[in-house]
Order: structure tokens, then C-alpha cells, then sequence
């Protein structure tokens, strides 16, 4: 079971995580034991200059969504990405694009995160995967 303390946290810690988080003013929908998805609203100044998402800005939001879904997934260790591997399918537009991220492999100090970016569709738009350090947050 997900701990509701270190979720509750990181939900805060996400929307007043200083300016980078906020421009994308994302949102941690939901987390259970096996992932967690997070919402990121497709916007103009977001966008590349044919009117879809721009590449860049899904690939920071996959970072962050990996990145926060090691931290619930760990109980609150801190995660930092060591690799980054994305496949663009489709172009994203809608109303909002949905990360939904999962642990694919467990190690010690290590996790493979596997991160897949919906549209409002539901159509898969990018596959991520990352491998992210992990280990204890200092207090």
C-alpha cells in the first residue's frame, strides 16, 4: 500500500516545487502499489510551432513523473535520473497528457521506471524508460 503521508507530501512538494514544476502545473492524479499517473494540461505556451506538444516539455514532464513515482515507490528516498530513453509515437495534443509510471525492476540502488504518456484519448504518445538512483533522504 502506497504510504499516504509521503504522498500527500510529494503532492504539495509538486505543485510548490519552485519554477520549474510549476510552469507545467502538474497534478499526481493517483498512486497505488503498482503506479502512479500524473496530469500535466496541454497549453499554448507549451507547444511547438504546429500546435501539438512540444517534445522537450513531455520529455521533462516524464523526468518528473519517474523521478516522483521512485520517491512514492521507495517510501521517500530521493531518485535522481541516470538514463533517459524516450520513443515519440504520436504527436500529443488534447486537453491534458497523462504520465503513467511503473517500476519495471527493483535493485538495490537502482530502479527501472517505465513511464507511458497519454493523451486525453488514451492513445499512447511517448514511451519512456529511466533508470534512477535512489537512495535515503538525509534528514
Amino acid at each position: 500500500m502506497v504510504d499516504v503521508p509521503i504522498f500527500e507530501r510529494t503532492k504539495q512538494r509538486l505543485t510548490n516545487a519552485g519554477p520549474f514544476p510549476e510552469l507545467f502545473q502538474l497534478e499526481l492524479i493517483e498512486a497505488d502499489d503498482e503506479k502512479s499517473r500524473i496530469r500535466m494540461q496541454c497549453r499554448e505556451d507549451l507547444e511547438h510551432a504546429f500546435g501539438a506538444m512540444h517534445g522537450g516539455a513531455l520529455m521533462s514532464f516524464a523526468d518528473i513523473a519517474s523521478v516522483v513515482w521512485a520517491h512514492i515507490h521507495t517510501k521517500g528516498q530521493l531518485a535522481g535520473t541516470q538514463q533517459f530513453s524516450i520513443n515519440f509515437l504520436r504527436q500529443a495534443s488534447g486537453n491534458y497528457i497523462d504520465a503513467i509510471s511503473e517500476v519495471v525492476h527493483n535493485g538495490r540502488t537502482s530502479l527501472v521506471v517505465q513511464t507511458t504518456l497519454e493523451n486525453d484519448a488514451g492513445e499512447c504518445v511517448a514511451l519512456i524508460t529511466q533508470t534512477q538512483a535512489v537512495r535515503p533522504l538525509e534528514q
